[in-house]
């Protein structure tokens, strides 16, 4: 009696297997073949000709991109190979093994795509009961740029650099020159019309280098000579050549809004990240979460003017807690607001003194000062900067003072915890599916390989909605 199975790869299947039967019911790939099927790529159609080799159908190839992205695999070179030995890949493209240029040019020839097809699963989502509305929490994550820091150059650096390879041009040419003679002495007449390939490739870079100098306007300014618009931002604790992937999420974990940025504030991206998720989800969101670092009076005063709920701490509040301990700290100050005055902790007045606009972050606020500071016994505890105690009250200070109390409540520590689920996406984002960078260049691409990711991650929660 055998005690193994047997095994005989020349045994002929009894009937012709189908791909299906390879995939599993509810495997990820059979989900994404659904969605995909549903998009309406007429769009991409009509940039294909009647004549010449037929094509490969776009929900062919939209369906190994979504897949390969929703597994960590955006590589032409590696779908290629998948569509050959994966079942799930040979599943999606119905047997058929596209050449990886032809995945890699028709992701770069149908990058504005990406937007709509992002669109259409959200809308997708919201059908199924997905992507529910009411919070909305915001987030980044800094993905490193496909640029090399060392061609960051300045200006002054820029020029100098032209002036080297101008020389070693110059260099080149004389070396040209002085080589013809020699043959034309040994050999007679020669073409000598094919430029040498180092000069080509030092004219190439000369060119390169005009155009981020026409771009450099500021003397301090730094430009990358393989990605114009890549910036050093700091992420993952050190300063790098980075994009800042901003993303928004709903409560229910479907990212429904993501683009790249090269500011190093996240700040800028508060409203526009608000903006995209309501214009992409159709839906409006009526609570904001977001960490300090997208505080501002001026997004403060625009959600509150939109009546959104606004769970985001300002960057004062940690360092706030620590001075509070000092008894003098402007919060122990009590504001009578019959008097229009602040009560200090001495019991004297500190009435309204005048206006002062601040040029620098342009805001405006109130001053108050106690008139009776000379005469006090404190007066060195509590006059840190001359010998009038003053108080600048921001005129949007209420805003900031209801957020405080809203994120200090049972019912807002609570709240403000769920902002916590989107980091968790971002760690399974980098450190699981490997998206340390990205491959991409330029603001627009990053943003559709960014948005692509993020398909992923919707596709995969869609996943495992319908499964459940």
């Amino acid at each position: 009696m055998q005690k193994f199975k047997p095994v005989n790869n020349d045994q002929l299947f009894l009937l012709p297997p189908s791909i299906e039967d390879f995939i599993p019911p509810g495997h990820l790939s059979r989900i994404i073949s659904e969605v995909v099927e549903t998009i309406d790529v007429k769009e991409i159609e009509a940039k294909y000709s009647h004549l010449g080799q037929k094509s490969y159908h776009p929900h062919l190839l939209l369906k190994l991109l979504f897949y390969g992205y929703s597994i960590g695999i955006r590589s032409g070179r590696k779908i290629a190979s998948a569509c050959e030995s994966d079942t799930a890949f040979m599943y999606l493209s119905s047997m058929y093994k596209p050449d990886f240029r032809t995945i890699n040019d028709f992701r770069k020839d149908n990058i504005d795509f990406v937007h709509n097809a992002f669109m259409h699963i959200i809308q997708l989502c919201k059908e199924l009961g997905m992507c529910k509305a009411g919070m909305l929490i915001i987030d980044s994550t800094k993905l490193k740029a496909n640029a090399s820091a060392d061609r960051s150059k300045n200006k002054l650096q820029c020029e100098q650099w032209l002036e080297r390879i101008d020389a070693d041009i110059k260099n080149i040419l004389d070396e040209a020159e002085q080589t013809d003679k020699e043959e034309d002495k040994k050999y007679g007449d020669t073409r000598g019309d094919e430029l040498p390939k180092e000069l080509r490739s030092k004219q190439k870079l000369k060119e390169k280098i005009k155009q981020a100098l026409k771009q450099l306007n500021d003397e301090k300014g730094r430009i990358n000579l393989t990605d114009y618009e890549a910036k050093f931002i700091k992420g993952n604790g050190k300063i790098d050549l980075n994009y800042s992937c901003q993303t928004a999420m709903s409560e229910d974990g479907i990212i429904v809004s993501a683009f790249t940025s090269n500011c190093s504030s996240d700040r800028t991206a508060t409203i526009a990240s608000v903006d995209t998720a309501e214009q992409v989800s159709q839906q409006t969101y009526t609570e904001v979460l977001a960490d300090s670092g997208y505080a501002s009076f001026d997004n403060y005063e625009e959600l509150h003017n939109r009546n959104k709920v606004i769970y985001i701490p300002d960057q004062q509040l940690n360092d706030e807690a620590k001075k509070e301990l000092n008894p003098y700290h402007r919060n122990h100050f009590i504001y009578n607001s019959e008097k229009d005055c602040f009560i200090c902790p001495e019991n004297k007045e500190l009435p309204f003194y005048g206006s002062k606009n601040h040029k620098k972050n342009k805001q405006q606020s109130n001053v108050y000062r106690c008139n009776d500071c000379p005469s006090c016994d404190k007066q060195s505890l509590c006059c840190i900067k001359g010998n009038y105690r003053q108080i600048h009250i921001q005129k949007r200070e209420f805003m900031r003072k209801e957020i405080r109390e809203r994120l200090d409540s049972e019912t807002g520590k609570n709240k403000y915890l769920t902002r916590m689920r989107i980091e968790s996406v971002f760690g399974n984002i980098k450190h699981n599916l490997n998206y340390i960078h990205l491959y991409l260049k330029g603001l627009r691409k990053t943003t559709a390989e960014w948005q692509l990711i993020c398909i992923g991650h919707n596709l995969k929660k869609l996943h495992k909605f319908k499964v459940a």
